[in-house]
């Protein structure tokens, strides 16, 4: 097996790990691999499983829960010493830790100040707590991205057309019901909350399909994929609103966006609205929902996540102009690989690369707001 020096397919990392995570020894010696530290074994793709381990002295753990996690990281530190990395490698089959906060994670610091988790969420993850100590968390959107773009695509489609209604028609001896009301998405104002990873691909996929639909989309600040052009933006939730037709949600869950759409939302909306959820569940406010439905403000909802799943409400499950699917939008029987390939991805990068910064950190602001420095210019 080729170094990562000589291998053109990782050519774009040349600078060795040891230069960002440690001064030589002496002229005489050589630096020590930086220590990283994985719950679970191998990501599944070679290429990434190999390459680190010759970057850095990879240590690792089995995956379990929560408090069997945590004594195991206290373990680690404790016979091997402090570790500069930490990631973490999903597989739906086994457990995973819940949270990762103070009780998970202590151990590990001062010295560790990089985190990857799988997954473009990170709503189960102690941000405040990881920037306290100068640590950046890094996600991995790219395959939940896209396989979560597709299961919204699906959604979208599947309450455009009432699916669900024709098929317990069917289901329950009957044939064509007229009183189903399709949408005409092909021509529709479709509004996106969140134009990150999800949205854009999602967007990208409409567009394909329709031409003469409209994207409009609320973010943070605007999109400056070229894709976005032709996209409206709106700088508040209000003005988006009322515009659409289908309104997806695509964000992540945070403070700002927890229960953002509730009463006062659904009153803005136009009447007969579909709503799709594939960000988080506590987004969207189910009992507000459930009434909205109910009074026909909201034509049909199709939702991925949930309030407070795996609980569903019970006015979501009884009602026919509902599809739910049980958090599957991104397949995650079938992006395992994928997804923990970038986690490594993530490690490699901030190790070798000129940067200093992982590929998708998402904490940097915060970070350096509280007076730590990132990337090369990183106290080590």
């Amino acid at each position: 097996m080729s170094s990562p020096s000589t291998s053109s397919e990782n050519s774009q990392f040349t600078t060795p790990a040891s230069s960002l995570v440690s001064p030589l020894l002496s002229s005489t010696h050589i630096t020590p691999k930086p220590k990283v530290l994985l719950i679970g074994d191998f990501c599944g793709i070679p290429k990434y499983d190999n390459l680190i381990r010759e970057i850095a002295d990879v240590h690792t753990m089995p995956r379990c829960g929560y408090t069997e996690t945590a004594a195991l990281i206290k373990q680690k530190v404790e016979e091997e010493g402090d570790f500069v990395a930490f990631g973490g490698l999903f597989v739906i089959t086994d457990n995973f830790p819940s949270l990762w906060d103070a009780g998970l994670l202590s151990p590990l610091f001062p010295a560790c100040r990089l985190f990857v988790g799988p997954g473009a969420g990170y709503d189960k993850v102690d941000i405040p707590y990881l920037s306290s100590h100068g640590a950046l968390y890094a996600n991995s959107p790219r395959a939940v991205g896209e396989r979560t773009a597709d299961g919204a695509l699906g959604l979208v489609l599947a309450a455009a057309r009432g699916i669900v209604r024709y098929d317990i028609g069917v289901r329950s001896g009957g044939w064509r019901d007229v009183g189903v009301k399709s949408v005409d998405w092909r021509n529709a104002k479709i509004g996106i909350v969140g134009l990150g990873t999800i949205g854009h691909r999602l967007s990208t996929l409409l567009t394909s399909l329709s031409s003469t639909l409209q994207i409009h989309y609320h973010s943070r600040h605007p999109s400056s994929s070229p894709f976005a052009t032709s996209y409206t933006y709106h700088s508040t939730l209000s003005s988006l609103l009322p515009v659409v037709d289908i309104l997806i949600l695509t964000c992540p869950l945070t403070k700002a966006t927890e229960g953002i759409i509730g009463k006062e939302a659904f009153k803005q909306m136009k009447d007969g609205v579909i709503v799709v959820n594939v960000s988080r569940g506590k987004v969207i406010v189910e009992d507000e929902l459930v009434k909205a439905l109910e009074s026909g403000k909201v034509l049909r909802a199709a939702l991925d996540v949930f309030e407070n799943e795996p609980q569903v409400h019970p006015g979501l499950l009884s009602n026919p102009n509902v599809t739910l699917s049980p958090h599957v939008a991104p397949a995650p029987d079938s992006m395992g690989p994928a997804l923990n390939a970038e986690v490594l991805e993530n490690i490699i990068h901030y190790l070798q690369s000129p940067s200093g910064l992982p590929l998708t950190p998402v904490n940097v602001d915060q970070v350096e707001a509280l007076g730590f420095k990132t990337g090369a210019r990183r106290e080590v």
